[in-house]
């Protein structure tokens, strides 16, 4: 029979549709033993109701869909296996122990054999209440996975750059650029400045290792680093060769240290 239609119709405006209320329903109407759940029938009958759902245009949510593949996953971990210990070790894994070494006793008369009384279980049984548990519990792990990786990639992608994975040593770096920008200036006397595109190009791994050495031999006072305006193009001047063609950038500065040097000698009169 299934859920009827009055059912459906309260299931999915009373509240939302959840993978509990799915399994509940064919509890119930499959007659499955809560005690001893048929984990093959129950997830047969579960991906057909969820394929019932969606030919009716049914929203079928994620965590419903999440719960199919986690019980197909039982139902393949016991289809292939004489013997389960739980279902937690089926979703989560299983806890390694620590291994003793035991030692070898031999003995001059030959040992009985043992035969166990009763057939060992084909595997444990499944209660409604363990199967709930286990898989409400995989369903938040995966969800908190899930909501790191959505948090990580939306957190790179609003930094709007990707850092290359590639050591290399700044000092050295700092070096050859400079070695660089005197060679080409040296070949080029009538350069006065080089744009950063020209001097590094277009690769975006280089363009990135580049700039923090520039930055150093700027605070170093080797070269200047000139730009018009935001995102404009960056021009990359030797230092003693930008001081003889522009005005002293530091003259307001040296005039107000004069003219604190004057009130100091006043104030001392």
């Amino acid at each position: 029979m299934g859920v009827q239609q009055e059912e459906i119709h309260e299931l999915l405006f009373s509240r939302e549709l959840g993978w509990q209320d799915i399994i509940y329903d064919l509890i119930n109407t499959e007659q499955l033993d809560p005690w001893n759940i048929d984990i093959s029938v129950l997830t047969d009958k579960y991906l057909s109701k969820i394929q019932e759902f969606e030919e009716m245009d049914f929203f079928v949510s994620s965590k419903v869909l999440l719960a199919a593949s986690l019980l197909l996953r039982i139902k393949s971990e016991i289809l292939l296996n004489k013997y389960i210990k739980s279902i937690d070790e089926i979703l989560f894994g299983r806890e390694e122990k620590k291994r003793y070494e035991v030692e070898r006793i031999e003995l001059d008369e030959e040992i009985p054999e043992l035969i166990p009384r009763s057939p060992m279980p084909r595997y444990k049984k499944v209660t409604l209440k363990e199967l709930i548990e286990s898989l409400n519990k995989a369903i938040k792990t995966e969800n908190r996975r899930i909501t790191r990786e959505i948090i990580n990639k939306n957190a790179l992608r609003d930094s709007g750059i990707s850092l290359p994975n590639r050591k290399f040593n700044i000092k050295n770096k700092i070096k050859e650029i400079y070695e660089r920008l005197n060679i080409h200036f040296d070949k080029n006397k009538e350069h006065k400045k080089i744009s950063f595109t020209e001097f590094i190009g277009n690769d975006r791994e280089e363009r990135i290792f580049s700039f923090a050495p520039l930055l150093h031999l700027d605070n170093q006072k080797k070269i200047w680093i000139e730009q018009d305006g935001h995102f404009n193009e960056i021009h990359i001047w030797l230092n003693k060769i930008y001081m003889k063609h522009n005005p002293d950038p530091f003259v307001d500065l040296k005039n107000g240290e004069n003219s604190n040097d004057n009130l100091k000698v006043v104030s001392k009169d």
